[in-house]
């Protein structure tokens, strides 16, 4: 196999991918055995070899070693021309845990049933089954109460029982999607956490000396980043690190307080941090709003004037893996004239979405320039 006569289509380069985050799940997961571990990676490593060019096989040693790095390393040089979204994204954190982004590219790509089956544990694959009895649960509801719901999962994602029930009112036992944060020892310090100003959802911890580091995984790379005195007796303080470090203040990791699922903050709440934003500027502006119409066809329509902005917020990890999932036949099957918008911290991936996905009638735009867009249409008025 050379890279002359296998372009990098598609299955290629997500079974490289597939090989890529198998072995590093494997090697960041402490409770897999050894002979386990060396099997994974073995398997993982013949995968990769099977894209590569027969001159660039890569040995153990170096795969072991570029799993320290960026992903995009590993690639074969055609597919990681085509993967621009990965480039410098790492596999392993400074503490050899998966990268914050890794748990969304692995649902992101396309996973065969046998990589599934070889590689991926169980919480894995329950994961996405439980983001589809999600969805399920919410378009079972009349029109309002789904909208509602939508609302409760973004603006209420952890808190206090009695908040979030009062929150919830009649729709509080509709959901069973919150798990007490008392059992997540992997956000806390002294008994306490943190939750990120932005999404509101607790931020990890990372370190074992006295000073750790506390961080949104979402919104790290956005500078949601601080630290914290790990030895301090009583309530522990997060000192801002990151430019959008925003004071924050620990509350008690107690039966009392709430979170929803990793798999409902990753695929529910983290889009719809995007939505409720773009929704807050366009009424600033006096635009009439309407959210999640026909029960989340899309996510926004916005009217202003004579404009009217037909918005499918995305917050995926990968542009690659979005661009291929909008387009027909994918699986995100969508109206074709929606603008698509992404995050501003893919300002630069945005090109590369338009050209794979202009063709098919969308538009792709930045939050920020959506906003902008908005703000011109108001000037007119």
């Amino acid at each position: 196999m050379t890279q002359e006569t296998t372009l990098a289509d598609p299955q290629r380069r997500d079974l490289a991918l597939i090989a890529c985050f198998a072995a590093a799940s494997a090697v960041a997961d402490p409770d897999l055995p050894a002979s386990r571990k060396a099997s994974m990676l073995m398997s993982c490593l013949g995968q990769l070899n099977a894209v590569r060019d027969s001159h660039s096989s890569l040995t153990m040693e170096q795969f072991r070693r570029g799993l320290r790095g960026a992903v995009d390393q590993l690639l074969p040089d055609d597919v990681a021309d085509t993967s621009q979204a990965l480039a410098g994204t790492p596999l392993l954190d400074e503490n050899g845990l998966l990268g914050d982004d890794v748990d969304a590219l692995l649902s992101e790509y396309w996973i065969p049933n046998v990589a599934l089956e070889e590689h991926w544990n169980l919480p894995r694959v329950r994961a996405e089954q439980e983001e589809q009895r999600v969805y399920r649960q919410l378009r079972r509801l009349p029109a309002e109460d789904y909208s509602a719901a939508r609302a409760n999962l973004v603006e209420l994602p952890a808190g206090e029982l009695r908040t979030l029930r009062r929150g919830w009112d009649h729709l509080w036992t509709r959901f069973d999607v919150y798990t007490p944060i008392a059992a997540w020892s992997w956000c806390q310090i002294s008994g306490h956490w943190f939750p990120c100003p932005i999404c509101r959802w607790p931020m990890v911890v990372v370190g074992k000396g006295a000073i750790v580091d506390v961080r949104c995984k979402a919104h790290g790379r956005d500078g949601v980043s601080y630290t914290s005195d790990a030895t301090t007796e009583g309530v522990p303080r997060a000192r801002p690190a990151g430019p959008r470090a925003e004071e924050v203040e620990a509350l008690p990791a107690t039966a009392e307080y709430l979170a929803v699922t990793p798999t409902v903050w990753r695929y529910v709440t983290l889009p719809g941090v995007l939505e409720c934003r773009l929704r807050d500027v366009a009424l600033s502006y006096g635009a009439s709003v309407e959210m999640w119409p026909h029960k989340d066809r899309y996510d926004l329509r916005i009217e202003l004037g004579d404009c009217t902005w037909r918005v499918d917020a995305k917050a995926w990890a990968s542009i690659v893996a979005l661009g291929e999932s909008l387009r027909p036949g994918g699986e995100d099957e969508a109206d074709t004239s929606l603008t698509i918008v992404i995050p501003d911290y893919q300002r630069t991936e945005r090109e590369l979405l338009h050209n794979m996905i202009s063709g098919y009638g969308y538009r792709v735009l930045t939050a920020t320039g959506l906003e902008r867009q908005i703000a011109k249409e108001a000037r007119r008025q």
